[in-house]
């Protein structure tokens, strides 16, 4: 609770300061809140490990544009994503029992863009953009959920609990994105797209009960809808 209260005592803060400067650079900087839906899922070539499907998240932040020409603008700021995704992998338990580990993960990072923004001029009253460049992600939290299956026993089922200590705390990602923006009046515009956020480092420590030589594979990917208001 108090770690949400500092979160959002430091996002109004920052609010300010950036609306403050954009009102003094006439348009240089640009910026605005979003939120975006996602749907993720945990990438692996580890023998034995497979991805389970898509899993429902959220995302929300602060964006902020540096334009360094009319059309084209360097863009950050931070996002809290909330990334989830699910793995079954061989276990080995107590010493004596061989079985599969289905786990769900929820996976919090703190991700701090780094973009290149490209827009066209308005066309009807619309201006299309695409962006692309890399996102370094800080694990805040990470819990996971596990279904262990065995021929020599019933499942065991374990609620969601901590397991920081077999994630690692960054993450990078290369993301890639497109969408509208739709210009309310001369200082405010309404902003939709897409983004595809590509992981390309592992999340996950650790080895393999059933076989030390693997070690565990995940890298967090996911598509989100990205809704923002620009000022």
């Amino acid at each position: 609770m108090k770690s949400d209260n500092l979160i959002r005592s430091v996002f109004i803060v920052i609010l300010f300061v950036f609306t403050q400067t954009v009102t003094a650079q006439d348009k240089k900087v640009s910026l605005g809140v979003k939120a975006a839906p996602n749907l993720g899922w945990l990438k692996t070539d580890q023998s034995g490990y497979k991805n389970q499907g898509i899993v429902g998240g959220f995302g929300w932040g602060l964006v902020a544009e540096f334009y360094f020409a009319e059309n084209y603008a360097f863009g950050t700021g931070f996002n809290f994503n909330f990334q989830n995704g699910k793995l079954v992998y061989p276990e080995y338990r107590n010493g004596s029992v061989n079985g599969e580990l289905t786990r769900k993960y929820r996976l919090k990072y703190l991700e701090l863009p780094a973009m290149i923004k490209m827009k066209t001029n308005e066309i009807n009253g619309i201006k299309f953009f695409g962006q692309i460049g890399l996102g370094t992600g800080v694990r805040l939290s990470s819990k996971g959920e596990d279904v262990f299956t065995s021929d020599d026993r019933p499942d065991e089922t374990t609620d969601f609990r901590l397991i920081d200590s077999q994630t690692t705390l960054l993450k990078a990602s290369l993301i890639v994105g497109a969408g509208i923006e739709y210009p309310i009046d001369n200082s405010t515009s309404l902003v939709a797209g897409i983004n595809f956020n590509n992981g390309f480092t592992n999340a996950l420590k650790g080895n393999n009960t059933a076989n030390s030589t693997l070690e565990h594979s995940g890298m967090p990917n996911f598509i989100e809808l990205s809704f923002a208001v620009m000022f």
